[in-house]
């Protein structure tokens, strides 16, 4: 019913925006070009399922930080995290992690100029100066590496220019928002390219708090950043760059009161907290300062390119925050204070040899993690006197390092009337975890608990290619990958930080890639299969507490389709459709009714669907250029994600039954001048739907409008 609903929508949607889809004119749908395999390619001559957008892509579908690529990519859904307004929780083809404590990886790895992020914590990036964003589903280990067994977002930043010019850009929205952006290339000379882009987003914030007379949830975001290009010769460019970030953005859970979001926490934590134990954070609320640095030296050699690549980045994070139950918007707290930095080296080199292309390299990687939390709880909530009974839970700070290292090395080749492509990479991983406070490093090694894990996994791949015509290729593949392990770093006593291994997951693949029309229409089609094993779940540990184990595997399958059309000059068409078909499998014994302790169980210890994984999510959209005379030209944009039923929690809660859709839609208003303004919606019609579900369930950003006006020069 839901499918031939929406084909409906589709069909009616082509003629209304056509009129006739015969009458077409000699458009043709611009190449994108993508580094999805570490080298320079066309997106449609890639034997991998990727999803690419470029500036005006992005702009037309509202990426406006990462957090909304879930309204676009196949099979990707999530939202931020429960308190966090700067993490975002992917998940890509029932594959994702909703814990951003640092012991805990994310299957979906995010990269900036190929450099790794390794915190979820702060992956929530505000997008104003990406020349393009790839998105990867389904492991990625051979070119990647670890963390990447959902797949990896790929952000690549934009270059000094060789000429001079930039922008600026400012803007008013919803909930008294407020956006100041702007950049400009300077070259200092012939051989010293510069750029410098700086932006500053705030608002008052959307959740009412009826007994405070407050509201929270409210976002400033400042950053800036500065990027040099040296042309050193003609065989050698460096690019570096600095960007430095403060952002604050909560995302505490609100009750839906009519079109409002509400809570009625009577005692926000840090008045609780002031003048006993004193805090760790800077009062309540979220904030993430960041520093992060990037080195590519890129040299021709041979018959091709070696690149050296530094990354560096440093990360503290403070946030006290209230987490809500059915019975009281006063329950549980986190005070936290994580101080977290990372450097990565590698070195690459890609190029072609004789009848065969070749990627190859070594990689390293260091973090170093910091985390002073405390946990409490607020017994006085329920018996009428918030803040008068708050039990501190756990007070501790956590040490964990990661030191990780790898070899990598893909091979193309022509084989028959194709390409042969076999790559592996092999990775060690070496992780530590150490206490001070509540819990002792010696309260884990009393209780068994290893305080050192070693990890040495290979990842293969194997993909082979072929043109089928002028117009369309096709692909398989194979390809493994691995999420590291860690440790269960929440646990308020040493026996339950009890460490969970390393999952593993073989993924295969049937592509089509094609254009057709003289390029007036793109059709990009991929099957999947994925086996996962030793997932990493909740279960019961024996003395009681809910925490994150190996227990059995998910099995997953589908089809994703990506489809753009040019029916004439002026519009454009675009679809995006990803169904899947999740199960968990093997699961552990043990499970007794009523169950609240396994998180792969539903209350009757039947297998529950597997969480933020829709059965379907489809996107719809259409943009136009038209011109109004007086040489103005008036481009409209709208979009609809339709996202299929799914469960947002463990236990089979937070059930959306129906599905949602969410709508955005926008304009932009131009002349011959360098003024644009562009006026959007988000969330247009309001929509709420359960992106997770802790103690109560929570919802997406509810409906913002803003309107921009910027000024190139």
């Amino acid at each position: 019913m839901k499918n031939n609903y929406f084909g409906k929508l589709l069909f009616a949607t082509v003629l209304l925006l056509t009129g006739n889809i015969i009458t077409i004119t000699a458009a043709e749908i611009e190449e994108i070009i993508i580094t999805a395999e570490r080298k320079v390619a066309s997106v449609q001559d890639t034997p991998i399922a990727v999803s690419a957008y470029g500036q005006e892509q992005m702009e037309i579908l509202q990426i406006d930080n990462t957090i909304d690529l879930i309204n676009v990519v196949p099979n990707l859904f999530g939202g931020n995290n429960t308190g966090l307004g700067t993490a975002n929780m992917y998940y890509l083809r029932g594959q994702g992690n909703d814990e951003s404590i640092s012991t805990f990886d994310p299957p979906v790895g995010t990269y900036i100029d190929e450099v790794y992020v390794t915190r979820q914590n702060a992956n929530n990036f505000a997008l104003f100066d990406v020349e393009r964003i790839e998105v990867l589903r389904g492991p990625q280990g051979t070119l990647y590496g670890r963390n990447t067994t959902g797949g990896a977002i790929s952000l690549v930043m934009r270059k000094p220019a060789e000429e001079r010019g930039g922008f600026i850009e400012a803007g008013v929205g919803s909930f008294g928002r407020t956006t100041l952006r702007g950049s400009v290339d300077i070259p200092m000379s012939e051989t010293l390219l510069t750029k410098f882009s700086a932006y500053s987003v705030q608002d008052d914030g959307y959740l009412k708090n009826t007994v405070l007379n407050k509201k929270f949830n409210d976002m400033d975001k400042q950053g800036f950043r500065a990027a040099a290009r040296v042309l050193i010769s003609d065989t050698t460019t460096w690019d570096v760059a600095l960007d430095v970030s403060d952002t604050s953005s909560a995302n505490v859970r609100g009750a839906l009161v009519g079109d409002d979001r509400v809570s009625t926490a009577s005692a926000t934590p840090n008045q609780v907290l002031v003048g006993s134990t004193g805090l760790k954070s800077n009062g309540y609320g979220n904030d993430v300062e960041a520093t992060n640095f990037v080195s590519n030296l890129s040299f021709a050699m041979g018959n091709g390119t070696a690149n050296f690549i530094v990354g560096k980045r440093d990360m503290e994070q403070k946030f006290l925050l209230n987490f809500p139950n059915a019975l009281s918007d006063d329950f549980f707290a986190i005070d936290n204070d994580g101080d977290h930095e990372m450097t990565s080296v590698e070195l690459k080199w890609s190029g072609d040899l004789e009848n065969a292309s070749v990627t190859y390299g070594v990689y390293y990687m260091d973090e170093e993690n910091v985390t002073d939390f405390a946990d409490y709880l607020d017994f006085g909530a329920f018996a009428g006197a918030p803040g008068q009974a708050v039990v501190q839970l756990a007070d501790r700070v956590l040490f964990n390092d990661t030191e990780s290292s790898s070899i990598y090395a893909q091979v193309d080749v022509n084989v028959g009337s194709g390409i042969l492509t076999i790559g592996g990479r092999h990775t060690s991983d070496e992780k530590t975890i150490a206490y001070t406070g509540g819990i002792t490093t010696q309260a884990l090694v009393d209780a068994g608990v290893p305080i050192r894990l070693k990890t040495s996994a290979f990842t293969p791949r194997i993909a082979y290619k072929v043109d089928v015509n002028e117009n369309a290729m096709v692909y398989v593949s194979a390809t493994k990958g691995f999420k590291s392990g860690g440790w269960n770093s929440r646990a308020t006593s040493g026996p339950a930080a009890a460490s969970f291994g390393p999952e593993q997951i073989w993924s295969y693949e049937f592509g089509l890639r094609g254009g057709y029309m003289d390029n007036r229409l793109q059709t990009n089609i991929t099957l999947f299969r994925s086996d996962l094993e030793d997932l990493q779940t909740t279960a019961a540990t024996p003395d009681g507490q809910f925490l994150t184990t190996n227990a059995g595997g998910l099995r997953n399958s589908g089809i994703e389709a990506e489809i753009t059309f040019l029916p004439n000059d002026n519009t454009r068409m675009f679809f995006a459709m990803g169904i899947q078909n999740a199960s968990y499998v093997d699961l552990p014994l043990g499970c007794t009714a009523p169950n609240t302790s396994y998180a792969a169980f539903d209350a009757d210890c039947n297998a529950a669907d597997p969480k933020r994984t829709p059965d379907s999510t489809y996107t719809i959209g259409f943009s136009g250029d038209y011109e109004v005379g007086g040489g103005f030209k008036i481009s409209p944009y709208a979009s609809a994600r339709i996202i299929g039923e799914n469960v947002a929690g463990t236990r089979h809660l937070g059930h959306n039954k129906s599905g949602e859709t969410i709508v955005n839609a926008g304009f932009a208003l131009s002349n011959e001048g360098p003024w644009t303004l562009r006026i959007e919606c988000k969330n247009c019609s309001d929509n709420t739907y359960t992106t997770s579900n802790l103690f109560v369930p929570y919802y997406p950003l509810p409906k913002t409008y803003t309107a921009n006006l910027k000024w190139e020069f």
